[in-house]
């Protein structure tokens, strides 16, 4: 039950509790006593004609008597008589201490009546001496028993009542307690043990308020432990960045410092050495720029770096993005074919997408030995893939995505082992072939910042490898998507 309709059925209940109660004992106090007064009056009026025939009697009236008792023993303590005589004069009473004066118009209104108060119950009635009035007799007796009765009733309801309203504040405290107090408690508790370094999440099955605020504390504590795991990632990345790059940069720098000492201090050296000498500082210098440039580029791709997209022509794109790389395929002794078949219209960051093709371009120069040939494209998925895409690779492809388009560059080569192909687009990772080469042959950021730019374009990168073919698809909605 939620908490607000639990906390107004508690206030209702606290609010009528009282009330239900205290008419239920005032009903029960009313009823009981019609009852008794019932009883009590049949035992008056019973003791009332015990006396009526002493009482009647004319000649107390006309010669009383003193020192005369009327009252029996047993009713001294709870019956008093009163005679007067015609007038109204008093003639006898049986106790002073209780007696009132009556005037004569109180003595003969309420005749024959009983008369039931609280405390006491009286009869007057009129003695007469053959159709003559000769006095008076008033008799009254107390109702110790129905006062009794009544005090016992009313002390009862009482206790009734306070013991109800001590229930109910017994219950209320108890509720109030299961239902705040202890999973307040357990959030405290849960809170400090997160505070110390304590990740399990805290156990609560009530869908109430109080529940939802622990799951959300709970989402709250695993979405700040991944945010923990992934700047401690970051941060560890951070240290592995900076490790590899400076024993990367250690290694042109060592080169260039032996080749300029040599230019330096060698004073035997020809034309020729020192043109040779200054062509591998230069190579060196090139190196680690373009070292520090993917190190620049990473970093700035990791950040909330923003994409200066622009609308394009699929077709003239990336034709114009594809041209550039006959010269440097045809100086490696590599054979180059491109191809597109593309339409729609993309946004793209130009800058950054030339990085792409660049990059895996020149992966795959790195990897493609003299004589074989590299593939580069870009197709619709609403057409049908080139044949130089293996049939394989083809049905991955429509496997995977069936709209937008996706940019190939496939090249002849060894093939990348599954274990690696996981661990490929991670920073600074080269695969073991990589590792036999010269230091330029990278340090490992250039399919990372692949990955990020087609990323940053809500697209996607896949590595497809088998048997001598080795292919990056990316994938990039079109405008539409």
């Amino acid at each position: 039950m939620k908490l607000k309709r639990w906390l107004f059925l508690s206030h209702l209940l606290v609010i009528l509790t009282p009330i239900l109660t205290g008419m239920l004992l005032y009903n029960f106090i009313v009823n009981y006593n019609k009852k008794i007064e019932l009883n009590d009056y049949l035992a008056t009026l019973g003791k009332f004609k015990t006396y009526e025939k002493q009482l009647d009697n004319p000649k107390i009236y006309i010669d009383p008597q003193k020192n005369i008792k009327f009252i029996k023993k047993e009713d001294e303590n709870t019956l008093q008589i009163s005679l007067y005589n015609a007038i109204g004069q008093r003639l006898y009473t049986s106790n002073e201490d209780l007696w009132i004066p009556q005037t004569k118009e109180a003595l003969y209104s309420d005749l024959y009546k009983i008369q039931q108060g609280y405390k006491a119950c009286t009869l007057k009635k009129p003695v007469f001496d053959d159709n003559m009035l000769v006095g008076f007799y008033q008799v009254t007796i107390t109702r110790e028993n129905f006062i009794e009765g009544v005090n016992n009733k009313t002390i009862f309801a009482a206790i009734c009542f306070v013991v109800v309203i001590l229930m109910v504040y017994v219950t209320v405290i108890l509720l109030l307690n299961r239902k705040f107090n202890k999973p307040m408690k357990v959030l405290i508790e849960g809170m400090n043990d997160f505070a110390k370094g304590n990740i399990s999440s805290i156990k609560y099955y009530n869908k109430d308020e109080i529940g939802e605020l622990i799951e959300h504390f709970n989402n709250m504590k695993e979405e700040l432990e991944e945010k923990r795991k992934i700047i401690e990632s970051q941060q560890k990345t951070k240290e592995y960045m900076i490790s590899a790059i400076s024993h990367d940069l250690k290694t042109p720098l060592t080169a260039i410092r032996a080749y300029a000492e040599a230019i330096g201090n060698q004073n035997d050296l020809n034309l020729l050495e020192i043109k040779n000498k200054s062509i591998v500082i230069l190579n060196k210098s090139d190196y680690m720029k373009k070292m520090i440039d993917d190190l620049m580029t990473y970093t700035l791709l990791t950040s909330d770096y923003n994409m200066e997209f622009v609308e394009v022509e699929g077709s003239e794109f990336f034709e114009m993005l594809f041209s550039g790389y006959d010269e440097t395929c045809e100086r490696n002794d590599i054979k180059l074919f491109v191809e597109t078949c593309i339409d729609g219209m993309y946004e793209v960051d130009v800058k950054q997408m030339m990085r792409v093709v660049d990059n895996l371009m020149t992966n795959a120069i790195r990897y493609t030995k003299k004589g074989k040939q590299i593939w580069i494209g870009a197709f619709s998925l609403n057409y049908n893939l080139p044949a130089w895409i293996e049939d394989e690779f083809k049905e991955k492809i429509k496997n995977w995505k069936n709209e937008g388009c996706i940019l190939i560059v496939k090249n002849e080569g060894e093939e990348i082992k599954e274990e690696e192909q996981n661990k490929i687009f991670k920073p600074f990772y080269q695969t073991d072939d990589s590792r036999n080469k010269t230091s330029q042959s990278g340090v490992g950021l250039g399919l990372s910042i692949v990955n990020l730019v087609i990323q940053k374009h809500n697209g996607e990168l896949k590595l497809l490898s088998q048997g001598n073919s080795t292919a990056f698809v990316c994938w990039i909605p079109n405008k539409d998507i």
